[in-house]
């Protein structure tokens, strides 16, 4: 008798990009090159956190069977902030966290859902949306809820975390009106631009 799957697939609500590798891999705690994310729920947003404990319900339930939902045998790894002593944090204050990975590259896409071509649009801090799976899995011998993750909406832009700032930003107030680089000289309006002026003859 064959059983109908359950829907493992999730979507969180508007959080902010934290620990982003969505445009390159990063070895994880095993070595192995993963792109990934983690996301933080507020603890208030228990309608969220409910949904979230059902599809880990469902990832057991699809592996392990109906039985294995009820057992203690199957970890899935739900961070407190206050236990993990993040809650000095802003992004993780009074929040459960986890995390999400993938082996491929996320698809990446704007509010608009139109692809993401610029890897400096998707940084730390940065408003997002997540898609993800939760299935189950046994490593090492003990049976535990994973998450994969699918693709990613970039919302909005947010401050970043780490300060990092761009190099316009930093020296705006330092600003030499009409600076010409070396090596370029100013043309007057509506003069002939000679494309040619400074390249050597080519040997044929």
């Amino acid at each position: 008798m064959t059983t109908e799957k359950l829907n493992t697939k999730f979507v969180t609500p508007e959080i902010i990009c934290s620990y982003p590798a969505l445009v390159e891999p990063q070895e994880d705690l095993s070595g192995n090159l993963k792109y990934g994310l983690s996301i933080p729920i507020p603890k208030k947003d228990t309608a969220t956190l409910a949904a979230i404990k059902e599809c880990v319900k469902g990832a057991v339930i699809n592996k392990w069977g109906l039985k294995a939902a009820s057992s203690q045998e199957v970890a899935f790894t739900m961070n407190d902030s206050t236990e993990k002593g993040k809650d000095e944090d802003p992004v993780y204050k009074d929040t459960f966290s986890f995390s999400a990975k993938s082996n491929s590259k996320p698809g990446l896409v704007d509010a608009g859902l139109n692809p993401i071509m610029d890897k400096n649009e998707i940084y730390a801090g940065c408003i997002i949306r997540a898609s993800m799976n939760f299935y189950g899995t046994e490593v090492g011998g003990g049976k535990r809820v994973a998450v994969g993750l699918n693709n990613v909406m970039k919302v909005k832009d947010g401050e970043r975390i780490g300060g990092r700032s761009s190099a316009t930003d930093d020296f705006a107030d330092f600003e030499t009106e009409g600076f010409q680089p070396a090596g370029i000289e100013e043309k007057p309006a509506g003069a002939p631009v000679d494309m040619f002026a400074k390249t050597e003859k080519l040997p044929f």
